[in-house]
């Protein structure tokens, strides 16, 4: 199947219709010789895919790690731990086939999912040269790494 079909967008104030060309995801595609500028708009759905992308791609990862720690728990190779271990000894942990290490590996992906999507984000309005956007995607950075401060004080 093509990827492009086209699309009616009824929304226009006065009643007109026009075609809107878009990709199988429903991002807005440049139509060759239509006289507007669709580019912008397809380069606003590279980023929206991207954001799409990172969370399939953290949540998915996140639940198999999860997912590993349980059946290694299930085999008796390890448990839960009382604490969420850090980075370096959940790693080595994991490495050698012990379930905290991977509990605590799934969780440490779920919990930089939303970091990964926004900090991709910042880069791809800078990018984009859309300083707004910038401007609130860094100020919902910093909310972010606040909440963690607070929360480990």
């Amino acid at each position: 199947m093509d990827e492009r079909e086209t699309h009616r967008d009824d929304g226009h104030a006065n009643g007109e219709h026009s075609d809107d060309v878009r990709d199988r995801d429903g991002v807005p595609r440049a139509a060759p010789g239509d006289g507007t500028d669709r580019t912008h708009q397809a380069m606003h759905g590279g980023v929206d895919r991207m954001v799409r992308n990172v969370l399939i791609v953290g949540v998915v990862v996140g639940m198999t790690l999860l997912g590993v720690g349980l059946v290694l728990t299930l085999a008796g190779r390890g448990g839960l731990a009382d604490t969420s271990l850090r980075a370096g000894p959940a790693l080595r942990a994991a490495v050698h086939g012990r379930a905290e290490g991977f509990y605590s590996l799934g969780l440490l992906a779920l919990i930089l999912t939303p970091f990964v999507r926004v900090i991709g984000s910042i880069v791809a309005f800078t990018v984009l040269r859309e300083w707004r956007f910038v401007a609130v995607t860094s100020a919902v950075l910093c909310v972010m790494i606040a909440s963690i401060v607070v929360g480990a004080a």
